[in-house]
């Protein structure tokens, strides 16, 4: 199987995992265990390359996300990855005390929410396409990962989860409504009966959409009858720069449409008003 623009590597589990990192600085000493199926090629690790220069103290700083339209914004402060649960949000704060067991974090980046849920005592598996952001996080501790996307998660042979979690907007992985009904029936499939779902995401109806450029890019979508927060975005950093993909951003009421037939629905929320931003607890 060929997907460009990535390195396919098969569905690969490295148990007890020892390596040189990539920049030949360190011996990851941990034991750790590690599933690879399929990663952003390296010259592509925008957002990987800049946790890592930041981790190693060699630069980093902040990437930036181009929209198809030529709108350019500021993403998170590279070094977020390293803030604490007293930093987190007061919706995360509020909605991390329902999590337990053993789950799956996607896009974990450097590491600052599975590394947290782990030292409370969950058995956490983080996931991301960025195999420097995964080296990131073994080198602070994290003792289990993903190295995969969403689209091809069903490679992965995850089961028996208690939770999931995408959090920092990063419902915005599931793309659109094909990939997310996709996702969250194989999700469906690979946790238990008594799992949640914790989604974050900002209302693309909301203050955060409230340029005049961003009306007219969620309105150019219902023209085209895509979700209105269906954007399409690339990341840049230095030299490097990831494909163009789509993120996805919800209100409410869309995402119990993407619900429907998943067999999975909202519990509880809690809300940010003063950005528009939510997290959603989904249970079947």
């Amino acid at each position: 199987m060929t997907i460009s623009p990535f390195f396919c590597i098969g569905t690969k589990i490295i148990a007890n995992y020892k390596q040189e990192n990539h920049l030949n600085t360190s011996i990851l000493d941990a034991k750790e265990k590690r599933i690879e199926v399929i990663e952003l090629a390296p010259e592509q690790d925008a957002f990987g390359q800049n946790i890592w220069e930041t981790y190693t103290q060699k630069g980093g700083g902040y990437d930036i996300i181009e929209r198809e339209d030529g709108c350019f914004t500021l993403s998170t402060d590279s070094a977020s990855f390293k803030e604490g649960p007293e930093a987190w949000t007061k919706i995360q704060q509020d909605a991390a005390a329902l999590i337990k067991g053993k789950g799956l974090v996607v896009g974990c980046g450097g590491g600052k929410h599975a590394l947290e849920l782990q030292n409370r005592g969950c058995e956490v598996i983080g996931m991301e396409n960025s195999r420097l952001a995964i080296d990131v996080c073994h080198q602070r501790g994290l003792k289990q990962s993903l190295l995969c996307d969403v689209a091809n998660i069903s490679l992965s042979g995850l089961s028996k989860l208690d939770f999931i979690l995408l959090w920092e907007n990063n419902t915005g992985l599931l793309q659109n409504a094909t990939l997310a009904n996709r996702f969250l029936k194989w999700a469906h499939k690979a946790t238990h009966p008594k799992a949640s779902i914790f989604l974050e995401t900002l209302d693309p109806h909301g203050k955060a959409f409230d340029f005049e450029d961003d009306r007219a890019y969620l309105n150019e979508n219902i023209r085209l009858g895509r979700l209105p927060g269906q954007i399409r975005v690339r990341s840049r950093y230095r030299k490097y720069c990831t494909p163009w993909a789509e993120y996805l951003f919800l209100s409410k009421k869309e995402l119990k449409a993407i619900l429907k037939g998943t067999g999975w629905k909202i519990k509880k929320t809690w809300d940010d008003p003063s950005v528009d931003q939510y997290i959603a607890q989904l249970v079947k």
